[in-house]
């Protein structure tokens, strides 16, 4: 069930007849709930349901559980109504077990309107066309002379979005309505869908269902705009992470505790300071995984101020949450449990403090042909496949040989025969050296021209102690380096 309230004032543009008002967008109904209406409405309806939803100048509340509160509908229409006049706002009430119904009813009933459930029809049938009128012209976004295109009308329905420069589209259909002598919505809602589809498309069907009191969609419920933040000015400035660590304790307690009625978690926090000097320090860090565990939190923002402290003393501090939906996890009775992200991202935290942002986190390949490129992306929290998952292959696999990269080239020295290496020379302890028994090449790669360019010439070697190996000469600096063994 639903009920929708209309300010009592703004009904008497739901007298005029379909024929008599042929500019309804120059009506006086049509124009918005001034603020304070729109307000007061607004309180009545959340004061008795938590899923309320605007459309036009009414608004609708569903009614679904209020029984067992108020008892019956119409004693909720009453208690609607009264709480209204409280307020110095007189009202229309209508209820209906559907939205469009009720809103129909509200606009053509003066008073207080019930309609039992399978009794829409026959309630809307005496309806003037008028009604349907004002029902679709007020949900439209005002035009700058004439009615907007109803695109927000039929953004939920099967049929074509009308164009804004189709505006006198919808009222010439309704004065096509009126030439065929419909007066009522029970005369619309009477005639064949085939037909009228026929003639008038599927806006004319849509608009039949609209008369029978179908709604086009699902209630959307007005959410509150909650924010998880919080904000405290000190009364003396203070240095350093110690004095700053009890204030940022102090406000994300509670925004933690909100967190957790909300069944939300922390997907990013932003810290900012406003300095003695006026100016403000801003820090957001993003989190790779939801937490809403205050301490984990705080000993985030402390590690990452010690990499980029504030230029000055401290006057204000203000802590703002991203909100995310918590995580919900399900372990398994027959592996071992996987660490907390909370205590993963403090363990990334303070490598990161140590080592630097920019060589703690997951590689990931680059879009180029670059040898050995590779980025540093920050890490994900995420599980991998559960082991009970992964099946045994069919038959053991052959060994392949592998070529193991040195992370940094080795320089060696290399003699040519020719313009072919004849002999492999390392300086370093443990780097294979030796006669040149085979080889292939040169590969010649070379890109990026546009930064700072790369370009090489590739050789394989076998040596005459076994060793395979993969050296290439530096097209920029003509040195030679051992690139890889194959292991």
């Amino acid at each position: 069930m639903f009920a929708c309230l209309l300010p009592a004032a703004r009904t008497a543009w739901g007298r005029a007849s379909a024929l008599q008002e042929t500019a309804w967008g120059r009506a006086s109904a049509l124009q918005e709930t001034d603020a304070d209406t729109a307000t007061a409405l607004l309180a009545v309806a959340q004061g008795f349901s938590p899923r309320v939803e605007r459309m036009g100048d009414v608004v609708v509340c569903d009614l679904s559980g209020l029984q067992r509160l108020f008892g019956t509908a119409r004693d909720i229409a009453e208690e609607l109504r009264r709480d209204a006049a409280d307020r110095g706002l007189p009202v229309r009430v209508a209820v209906a077990a559907t939205r469009t119904a009720a809103r129909l009813l509200v606009y053509g009933r003066p008073g207080i309107t019930v309609t039992e459930p399978g009794e829409e029809a026959a309630s809307l049938a005496p309806l003037p066309l008028a009604v349907l009128g004002r029902l679709v012209l007020v949900d439209l976004p005002p035009g700058p002379q004439t009615p907007a295109s109803p695109s927000r009308f039929y953004r939920t329905l099967p049929a074509r979005r009308m164009a804004r420069d189709e505006r006198h589209e919808y009222e010439d259909l309704l004065a096509t309505l009126g030439r065929w002598g419909l007066r009522t919505l029970g005369d619309l809602a009477a005639l064949p869908p085939a037909d009228l589809s026929q003639r008038l498309g599927q806006e004319g069907v849509a608009l039949q269902r609209l008369a029978r009191g179908e709604d086009a969609g699902p209630l959307v419920p007005l959410l509150p705009d909650e924010r998880f933040e919080g904000h405290l000015d000190l009364e003396w400035p203070i240095e350093g992470l110690e004095p700053l660590s009890f204030v940022l304790g102090r406000l994300l307690d509670p925004i933690s505790e909100h967190l957790e009625r909300r069944g939300r978690a922390a997907a990013a926090i932003v810290l900012t300071l406003r300095l003695v000097s006026r100016d403000t320090h801003e820090r957001r860090l993003q989190l790779p995984a939801p937490i809403r565990d205050a301490k984990v939190l705080r000993t985030l923002m402390l590690l990452d101020l010690e990499s980029h402290p504030p230029s000055g003393g401290v006057d204000a501090v203000t802590v703002r949450i991203e909100p995310t939906p918590g995580r919900v996890l399900q372990h398994s009775l027959l592996e071992r449990a996987h660490p907390k992200p909370e205590q993963l991202t403090t363990l990334l935290a303070r490598l990161s403090a140590l080592m630097g942002h920019d060589r703690c986190g997951a590689p990931r390949l680059p879009d180029t042909h670059r040898p050995g490129a590779f980025e540093m992306t920050p890490f994900a929290a995420t599980h991998p496949p559960s082991l009970a998952a992964a099946r045994p292959p069919s038959h053991p696999a052959t060994r392949q040989p592998g070529l193991r990269r040195y992370r940094h080239p080795v320089p060696v020295r290399v003699a040519l025969d020719g313009d072919r290496p004849a002999r492999v020379i390392a300086d370093r302890t443990g780097i294979a050296s030796g006669h040149v028994q085979a080889c292939a090449g040169p590969w010649r790669t070379s890109g990026e021209w546009w930064t700072d360019g790369w370009q090489r010439d590739e050789w394989d070697v076998a040596l005459d102690d076994g060793t395979v190996c993969r050296i290439f000469r530096d097209g920029a600096t003509q040195g030679w380096f051992m690139d890889a063994v194959v292991d």
